[in-house]
C-alpha cells in the first residue's frame, strides 16, 4: 500500500513538472524571453489552472521541496530530496526522465 501511494505521489510530481515546463515555455513565447532568462514563480502562475494544488503551492511539490525553474531553455528539475524519498517506488532517477 505504501509503495503504491508513493508511486502515485511520484507520478503526480512528474505530471506537475510537465505542467510547469509547459507553463514556462508558454511564458517565454508570450513575453519573448531568451534562453538565459530564469523566470520566477509568479511569472508562471498565470499559465497554471486556477485553484489547482500546483498553482497555490508556491512552487513546491507534494513532498514540500521546491521545483527548480532553471533558465527558459532548460527543463524544470524535481528536487533531489524528493527523488531520493520516493526511490523505493520509482526505481531511481530514470523515472524522472528530463526532470531529474
Amino acid at each position: 500500500f505504501i509503495r503504491a501511494r508513493q508511486r502515485a505521489q511520484a507520478s503526480t510530481i512528474l505530471n506537475e513538472a510537465r505542467q510547469l515546463d509547459a507553463a514556462k515555455d508558454q511564458y517565454a513565447l508570450e513575453t519573448q524571453r531568451t534562453g538565459t532568462m530564469v523566470p520566477v514563480w509568479n511569472d508562471l502562475t498565470p499559465y497554471l489552472k486556477v485553484g489547482s494544488r500546483l498553482a497555490v503551492s508556491g512552487g513546491t511539490d507534494l513532498v514540500g521541496n521546491p521545483f527548480s525553474l532553471n533558465t527558459v531553455s532548460v527543463s524544470i528539475q524535481v528536487h533531489s530530496s524528493t527523488q531520493s524519498s520516493l526511490t523505493a517506488a520509482t526505481g531511481g532517477s530514470t523515472f524522472w526522465g528530463p526532470y531529474s
